[in-house]
Order: C-alpha cells, then sequence, then structure tokens
C-alpha cells in the first residue's frame, strides 16, 4: 500500500531502502517486494560495538510490478 502511494499518488521516482547486508530475512522480504540489491559497502555502520555492511537496495517506479499494485 505505501510503495502504491509513493510511485501513483506521490509520482515518486525512485524507493530505496538500506538493511544490515547480515539480516537475510529482511533482504528476502525487500526482494519479494520488488527492490534489487545496488552495492554493499563495507564498514558503513557503526552498531553494537561494531562496523557492519549494508545492503542498500532501490525500486524504480518502472519496476513497481503491476501485479503488486492490487
Amino acid at each position: 500500500m505505501l510503495l502504491r502511494y509513493l510511485f501513483d499518488e506521490r509520482r515518486l521516482h525512485k524507493c530505496e531502502a538500506r538493511v544490515f547486508a547480515h539480516n537475510e530475512a529482511l533482504l528476502a522480504f525487500q526482494r519479494r517486494l520488488g527492490f534489487v540489491e545496488e552495492g554493499r559497502p563495507r564498514d558503513h555502520v557503526f552498531h553494537g560495538g561494531r562496523h557492519h555492511r549494508l545492503a542498500p537496495l532501490g525500486m524504480p517506479g518502472r519496476e513497481f510490478a503491476p501485479g503488486r499494485r492490487e
């Protein structure tokens, strides 16, 4: 519903998400929504006493599948 609003109502060009690279469950969920991974910066975030990689994901509006709009 949020993606439909962003792309259809607000005419957003691209939606991005940033996930810790070790969070496989959230990465899988984002991929099911149609996001594509766009690289993995190393030691990008310091959290919990150590550095972590991020997995930035993106989805341009043109790739927002019509089947996901319902």
